[in-house]
């Protein structure tokens, strides 16, 4: 378990940005799952690295951008496979893992380390996160061999831009008319991946998805890249092999994390040439992230007592709930 002086749970200022002492509380979790991802790769002997906003942030602020709420870390695909498959022995009992591979529900093509499927208030949980009684977790990225052959990509990103297109025009959920299952047909024989008709078929195109980013696996490519990204743009998100041929550890905030040697190249792509200079574009979804969380168990309450609560009281009553169950 990570320590953190309780000076660091004050809420604070940093780069002109307010960072409330539940957040902080949020970092703190965040953290102590890094080192449960870190723990289960040292076991297993594979390699995670700090990516997007995460990496950003070690670089330039030695921590979280003070205003992002969340931690992403990517693997190259043969690790991250077999953090898939075998992390789950070897994770602590809060923690589990979710991906298109093990959850129906999850339809996102990256992973997640979790502590929890719900808000926790139970005494050692609050002790182990650091009081903060939200689910919190860290975003896996794979990151793929990308085909030396420019034909060969642009057809690769061309089906993955076509497989986006087909989950976004399918139902939710059954039934499925006769025109999208003969869809699903000519994908299976175009692709040659099996489908289950038994699962939601939006979940089964993202397995698609998924599988055909790991086409060049086995191949020796001097170029790789985040499969996902190229659907966005196919330059941006590509660089050379030796990027990650080599890592060094950087601080971040009462920890440190691993950083691709070739961070400055990576952060180019993503951030601009002036990287290093701070610029508040907020987060990529809604800030903070246990908002919706907070609102679902403010939904319960409200029913339950019949009374109307504005998120201030919630957080009020949060509060009052974490101090009584921490003996």
């Amino acid at each position: 378990m990570i320590h953190f002086d309780e000076d660091f749970f004050l809420a604070e200022e940093r780069e002109e940005f307010t960072i409330s002492s539940m957040m902080k509380r949020a970092w703190a979790a965040q953290l102590e799952v890094l080192e449960e991802i870190r723990s289960a790769c040292n076991l297993l002997n594979l390699h995670f690295y700090a990516d997007f906003g995460t990496l950003l942030g070690a670089v330039r602020h030695k921590g979280f951008i003070p205003w992002d709420d969340d931690l992403d870390i990517c693997m190259l695909r043969r690790d991250y496979l077999e953090f898939l498959e075998k992390a789950p022995k070897v994770l602590g009992k809060w923690f589990e893992i979710k991906s298109v591979y093990s959850d129906p529900t999850d339809d996102v093509v990256k992973a997640r380390v979790i502590n929890g499927r719900h808000m926790c208030f139970d005494e050692v949980f609050l002790k182990k996160f650091h009081r903060c009684p939200y689910v919190v977790g860290i975003d896996i990225f794979p990151i793929d061999n990308v085909p030396d052959d420019e034909r060969q990509f642009d057809n690769l990103v061309d089906s993955l831009d076509f497989l986006l297109r087909v989950e976004a025009s399918i139902p939710e959920k059954e039934p499925y008319d006769r025109d999208v299952i003969s869809l699903m047909r000519e994908i299976e024989r175009t692709y040659g991946i099996s489908i289950d008709y038994n699962n939601r078929l939006q979940h089964e195109v993202k397995k698609i998805f998924d599988l055909l980013s790991a086409k060049y696996v086995n191949d020796s490519t001097t170029q790789i890249g985040c499969m996902m990204g190229f659907c966005i743009d196919r330059k941006k998100f590509r660089y050379p092999r030796e990027c990650y041929e080599n890592y060094m550890e950087m601080p971040f905030e009462n920890t440190v994390i691993p950083v691709p040697s070739g961070y400055d190249r990576i952060l180019k792509n993503y951030y601009g040439a002036d990287y290093m200079t701070p610029k508040n574009v907020g987060s990529s979804h809604d800030y903070p992230f246990y908002n919706e969380q907070m609102k679902s168990l403010k939904e319960v309450m409200e029913q339950e007592f019949q009374t109307k609560l504005s998120d201030e009281m919630m957080e009020q009553l949060i509060e009052m709930k974490i101090l009584e169950n921490i003996k």
